[in-house]
């Protein structure tokens, strides 16, 4: 019997083939495997029963780093074919638009490499760049499908006698990306000395780059994905960072060498272990223990901790220690891929680097760090959740199984921290975090990203779909695809996208939908922020929000809330600022929103706990550490005051302000127990108006999406309130909470479609 069996899922640059071939030896099977596109070919010839048996094994068992989206099995015209043994085969192309391919994203280095970059007896002794069939680089090095070695950067690089054995024997079988100290990519470095440039390559690079870090040098460093900006974690030398960066006060992340490291600085629980030592490699924000100096972490109790994803990362950690490790942009540009950009960038003026550590291997695109937290649901259940969703996760796709459209559907995503999303049949593949497009040169690489994963995956679309904001960057952009493609656009609005996110995760065709955030295009021309949805597939109704607040500002009140609060205040007939209360009475430069974010930002400027935002959040970050501190026992109540007309619930949100001040006023509360009952009082709106649409309607799940959910403390307990009466309650855990999942709610919508 002789029959073709195609493996669809992430089969390419995990040593599928490998793995293939030494089990169908095993099972005694002749024939052959060879890479089709994104998935993986195998014909083989046996017995009915025994080719029975393999086919159920590819089912359940793969290489670390695969998984299985399906194994289809056809039986072929044995006449056809002719084998003497079973073997791995050159690679075809074949057509990939029937179906959204698969494809894996950059991997951490394993720990078997690891073992051998340490090991002195190994040829690969503290090679930098050391990798295998099961980790290194993949998307950011992938020239075309199918993946191999021609069809990537690794294509510059001739393998030497050693690796070519390799190549085709043991654990390195058609590993793509193998390399060694004699063949492959080595680390340069180029520095001042006082004088002038040098340039050194290879192990005198690394050790130089070494004493350079010790002498309290900021170097570039060129990793798997692109340009990072390493020091020590050192208060002086982050200044200078900082001022390099253009990073006011956002908190830097810290690479350690090893897992033992981390939780001498940290606590680390199991599921934050977990990540961490995942193929992955993200960035995990986890509670301090023991802190760096103040201007690593800033304000922040927590520590951004990850481990090494490159050889040439814990090379330099076992060396230095714990090393500051950031991406090397201007602070809202893109990350640098190219030698000669960051050389333009970073190592030709005044205030610049000292050296940069580089390799030779080109990289496609940049993949920031993923950057995640971990939430305690209950007692020893944890759940993670995304910050940014970059390397080491896109682009997987995104299951959901309850759609089969056949329409290929392209989405823009939202215009801060953008992202745009490809989706047809089942499944939908999310592009990396890009930035916000107010940026030209984020903006620029957004259209480079969609260009580049088109080509990639093959996907032309017959559908387009936005926000429903005219001004942002995205819609604009959205609209001129489009019309130069000739295929239909849909728009949809802000906070609906923030629900179907939710709803594309868990399959959902039905909830109540709560989207908290900043900012957003409303329906009726206002900006919301604070709503409530009833949703069933692509209809939704407003069932409610938070009243309006009229702010002055413009663009600028998302930062300054020492103004939001005054705004505030204007409106319950307190003595403000002449400027801020001649503009609000002439409108001039207003607007209405039913903002949750601004909210936090009033409420943060009141308690005098911060009062600007030099990055997005920042205010709102520092009101739930402030709230953190509380013991969640003796904190004021605040009262929800709602207007329920049948047809919305608005929460009156000046009256809980006001409530808030005149608490703050009395002086019969601490502050940190002010700031938790300000949480307390959200999620008792939550309860209560879910509590209210479940009576009238009998839906009982509940779908919490928008920024302003990365909130821990506001998370926790709405979902524990939720559960104890009787919801099903859900939250994105697949995409991040903010409008980097915009994009995967686009998606749903066009999948839920029926024409």
């Amino acid at each position: 019997m002789t029959v073709k069996i195609i493996v669809k899922g992430a089969v390419q640059g995990v040593g599928y083939r490998p793995f293939v071939l030494k089990k169908a030896n095993e099972y005694g099977l002749f024939g052959q495997v060879k890479n089709i596109g994104a998935a993986v070919e195998i014909i083989a010839s046996g017995s009915e029963e025994i080719i029975d048996s393999f086919t159920n094994m590819l089912q359940d068992e793969h290489p670390d780093g695969a998984f299985i989206l399906s194994v289809e099995k056809t039986v072929l015209d044995e006449v056809n074919f002719f084998f003497t043994d079973f073997s791995i085969v050159k690679s075809t192309v074949v057509d990939l638009k029937s179906e959204l391919p698969v494809f894996l994203p950059d991997i951490g280095v394993c720990d078997t490499c690891l073992t051998e970059m340490l090991s002195v007896d190994n040829r690969r002794y503290k090679y930098p760049l050391i990798s295998c069939a099961s980790c290194g680089p993949r998307i950011s090095i992938l020239d075309s499908l199918p993946y191999d070695r021609n069809t990537t950067t690794m294509s510059d690089f001739t393998m030497c006698p050693k690796c070519s054995h390799e190549y085709k024997n043991g654990r390195r079988t058609h590993a793509q990306t193998i390399s060694c100290h004699d063949c492959g990519p080595f680390m340069i470095l180029d520095y001042f000395d006082g004088s002038g440039t040098c340039h050194l390559e290879r192990q005198e690079a690394v050790d130089r780059a070494v004493s350079l870090l010790k002498n309290n040098k900021i170097l570039g460093l060129k990793g798997i994905s692109g340009y990072q900006l390493i020091c020590k974690p050192e208060d002086e030398i982050l200044k200078r960072l900082r001022l390099i960066k253009g990073r006011e006060n956002k908190p830097f992340a810290v690479i350690f060498s090893t897992i033992d490291k981390i939780k001498e600085r940290a606590f680390v629980n199991a599921k934050e272990e977990e990540l961490l030592l995942s193929s992955a490699r993200p960035i995990v924000l986890l509670k301090a223990k023991k802190g760096f100096d103040y201007e690593v972490c800033k304000d922040s109790d927590y520590i951004g901790a990850f481990l090494p994803s490159a050889g040439i990362h814990r090379l330099l950690t076992d060396e230095l220690g714990p090393l500051v490790c950031t991406s090397a942009n201007i602070s809202g540009q893109p990350m640098i891929i190219d030698d000669k950009d960051f050389k333009n960038t970073f190592f030709n003026k005044e205030l610049c680097v000292e050296g940069i550590l580089y390799h030779d291997r080109r990289i496609n695109q940049p993949q920031d760090d993923s950057v995640m937290f971990v939430i305690e649901q209950d007692k020893d259940i944890f759940s993670s959740q995304f910050i940014r969703r970059a390397r080491g996760f896109a682009p997987l796709p995104i299951l959901c199984p309850s759609t089969c459209s056949d329409s290929s559907i392209m989405c823009f995503g939202g215009d801060l921290k953008s992202t745009f999303s490809f989706a047809k049949k089942d499944r939908v593949i999310m592009s990396q975090f890009i930035g916000d497009l107010e940026d030209a040169k984020t903006l620029d690489n957004f259209d480079l990203l969609i260009n580049r994963y088109s080509k990639l995956f093959s996907f032309t679309p017959d559908i387009a779909v936005c926000d429903r904001h005219p001004l942002y960057h995205s819609s604009k952009r959205a609209f001129d695809y489009a019309k130069a493609r000739n295929i239909k656009l849909l728009s949809i609005q802000h906070h609906y996208a923030h629900v179907l996110s939710v709803m594309a995760e868990n399959s959902l065709h039905s909830c109540i939908g709560i989207a908290f955030d900043g900012t957003g295009f409303g329906d009726d021309g206002k900006v919301w922020g604070g709503e409530i949805f009833l949703c069933k597939d692509t209809e939704y109704k407003r069932a409610g929000h938070l009243s309006y607040i009229k702010l002055m500002g413009g663009d600028s009140a998302p930062k300054k809330a020492d103004l939001v609060k005054n705004c505030y205040e204007y409106a319950l007939g307190n003595n403000i600022s002449d400027i801020v209360k001649a503009a609000l009475l002439n409108n001039i430069n207003t607007f209405e929103t039913s903002s949750v974010g601004r909210l936090f930002d009033a409420v943060s400027a009141l308690l005098e706990i911060k009062t600007y935002n030099s990055y997005e959040g920042e205010c709102a970050c520092s009101l739930e550490k402030e709230a953190s501190k509380s013991d969640g026992v003796n904190y004021p109540v605040f009262e929800c005051k709602m207007v329920d007309d049948e047809e919305t619930i608005i929460l009156d949100q000046l009256d809980l302000f006001k409530q808030i001040y005149e608490c703050k006023a009395s002086g019969a509360y601490d502050i940190k127990d002010i700031a938790y009952g300000f949480h307390m009082s959200l999620t008792s709106y939550i309860l209560n108006v879910c509590s209210i649409l479940k009576d009238r309607t009998k839906e009982i799940n509940v779908c919490l999406s928008g920024g302003v959910f990365a909130n821990r403390i506001l998370l926790k307990n709405t979902v524990s309130v939720l559960r104890k009466e009787g919801f099903n309650v859900y939250w994105n855990r697949l995409v991040p909470s903010g409008d980097s999942g915009i994009a995967l709610g686009q998606a749903y919508y066009g999948l839920l479609r029926k024409e």
